[in-house]
């Protein structure tokens, strides 16, 4: 038995493989690593912590890629991102019967903040394009460090999540809760509850994993091939799929969303003894689970809460003609007239978190527009402080609201959906993620704030001195916040003059890109200097 947790990436790859198969793509000997973090006194490492490769399993040809938690916890930067996006776009050409990301991350590497969270909706696009390929993609978690932010959300876009007991899969880790709502709130020091929240059992239980296995590479690899094998072809998103999942997830909060842990869900679900699931062994645990059915229900009502109505200016000045966007606290929805049109709208207000209960309105806006509206534009206003800090949303898996909510604004896009991301207010990670970075192109305001962290708090966890990072930020925008930044970096198109936002509005519609021009954008601008060169260097099979 080799342990999968206590295995290097490396050597996770190795074993799970045919012996002597992997092939890896711009392995250590190619220039790549990080340019970024010398300028933070930290050592880069050549590959930037991911393997990635081609490899056969049980003679079929397949694509591997492993996140070496034992380098910043797996964390994604631009170099990091870009080889696992390189890599997914080379699935495209190739056309292995599936993909297989093996997932240890703490999520954006907040050393290179600006680009990790760039990157992370690069990888989500990616992953989202091979599935549209009809490639499935299976993600299995078993490392230290679990798949947290937005590998969280790239996890659980895939078809398949393979996990063990001792995995984690989140949002949030405990540690940022509590660090920022305290720990009554989610006591990270407490083992058990942090396993009971976001650990393998639990995530097997609810159904955001598909598969528990025990901790050993060739349980992971049977299971792997038990997968493939039940993807008949399914590996796409359609709208039945999503529909399908909507309801689950709806299902979820309307059965579990007043409980307080998660043994009060397993009970809920008709767990013999909730209480004794800690204790048991794979083969008794996947007996009970096997048996379980998902909760049914209907659509859960939105958070009280009145938002703010900032939005009211710009969509007057984005809809001269009008529009009848409605607010729901701190949900937008609603349609407008462009140019003698009727485009459909969507987003949020108030500077809000977005919690399961909002992701859910989100994406369920979208599913309508796609089913009722084939074609209509789609705009959506931006105005988020990130997803919500709160245990019980961790306990229901945002994560996969986030990723639900992304998926639909990925299947609009492919049925033919024009969708434009316009930031007028506050963009933070995972909530900026799942919404204005899955646009065909996001745009922002002048004054709208986006960032990964505030600079304070960065200081904090990367231990960099706040003045340090300051000095950086003058002239770096991988560490700065600010739409500027965003913009050399790739991941803003442009930004906008208040004055003239219906006129940018049109134009951007007119001028909507179908493909993730992101990174090439970035080198141009000159933000992300490595990022286009690597994805293009791996598609093509070469040398960065």
């Amino acid at each position: 038995m080799n342990s999968y947790l206590e295995a290097s990436s490396r050597e996770r790859v190795r074993l799970l493989c045919d012996a002597g198969t992997f092939e890896e793509f711009a392995g250590p000997a190619a220039s790549m690593a990080s340019p970024h973090l010398a300028l933070l006194g930290v050592t880069a490492l050549p590959g930037d912590g991911v393997t990635a490769g081609r490899a056969q399993l049980n003679g079929m040809p397949v694509f591997v890629a492993a996140q070496d938690g034992s380098f910043m916890g797996g964390a994604i930067g631009e170099v990091h991102g870009a080889v696992l996006t390189g890599w997914l776009r080379r699935a495209l050409v190739e056309k292995p019967q599936a993909v297989l990301l093996l997932a240890e991350s703490g999520g954006v590497r907040l050393h290179e903040a600006n680009a990790g969270l760039i990157a992370v909706a690069e990888v989500l696009r990616a992953v989202l394009d091979v599935r549209a390929a009809g490639i499935p993609v299976i993600a299995l978690v078993g490392g230290a460090n679990g798949a947290f932010g937005g590998m969280g959300i790239i996890a659980r876009c895939a078809n398949a999540v393979i996990m063990s007991a001792q995995a984690r899969l989140a949002m949030s880790g405990p540690e940022v809760i509590a660090s920022a709502c305290g720990e009554e709130e989610f006591d990270a020091g407490d083992r058990g509850l942090v396993w009971r929240t976001t650990g393998g059992k639990h995530r097997r239980l609810l159904g955001d994993c598909q598969m528990l296995v025990d901790d050993d590479v060739a349980a992971f690899r049977d299971a792997a091939l038990a997968a493939i094998g039940a993807m008949h072809g399914s590996a796409a998103l359609s709208t039945s799929l999503l529909e399908g999942k909507h309801a689950l997830l709806a299902g979820r909060i309307a059965a579990f969303g007043g409980l307080t842990d998660a043994r009060d869900i397993w009970t809920a679900l008709g767990v013999p003894d909730a209480h004794a699931v800690p204790a048991l062994d794979t083969a008794a645990f996947n007996a009970i689970a096997g048996a379980l059915a998902p909760p049914a229900g209907g659509a859960p009502q939105l958070p009280l809460g009145d938002g703010a109505d900032n939005w009211r200016s710009v969509a007057a000045s984005l809809f001269p003609q009008g529009h009848s966007i409605e607010q729901h606290g701190a949900f937008l929805t609603g349609s407008a007239q462009l140019n003698g049109k009727p485009v459909a709208v969507a987003g949020t207000c108030g500077h809000t978190a977005i919690g399961v209960e909002i992701a859910l309105a989100q994406a369920r806006a979208v599913l309508d527009i796609v089913r009722h509206h084939p074609g209509r534009p789609i705009v959506l206003l931006v105005d988020t402080q990130g997803q919500r800090l709160r245990r019980r949303d961790e306990m229901l898996g945002i994560h996969s609201y986030m990723a639900h909510l992304a998926q639909c604004i990925d299947l609009a896009r492919r049925r033919g959906h024009k969708v434009i991301a316009l930031v007028y207010g506050q963009a933070l990670s995972g909530g900026f993620v799942a919404t204005g970075l899955m646009a065909n192109a996001c745009y922002a305001l002048q004054e709208a704030a986006i960032r990964v962290m505030a600079l304070p708090a960065m200081s904090r966890i990367t231990k960099v001195p706040l003045a340090r990072l300051e000095q950086l930020a003058a002239d770096h925008p991988v560490f700065a916040p600010g739409p500027e930044n965003f913009r050399r970096m790739g991941g803003l198109t442009a930004i906008w003059e208040r004055p003239a936002m219906h006129a940018q509005l049109t134009m951007a519609l007119h001028d909507c890109p179908q493909q993730d021009f992101r990174a090439a954008q970035g080198a141009q601008r000159g933000g992300r200097k490595l990022a286009a060169a690597i994805i293009d260097a791996i598609v093509e099979n070469r040398h960065a």
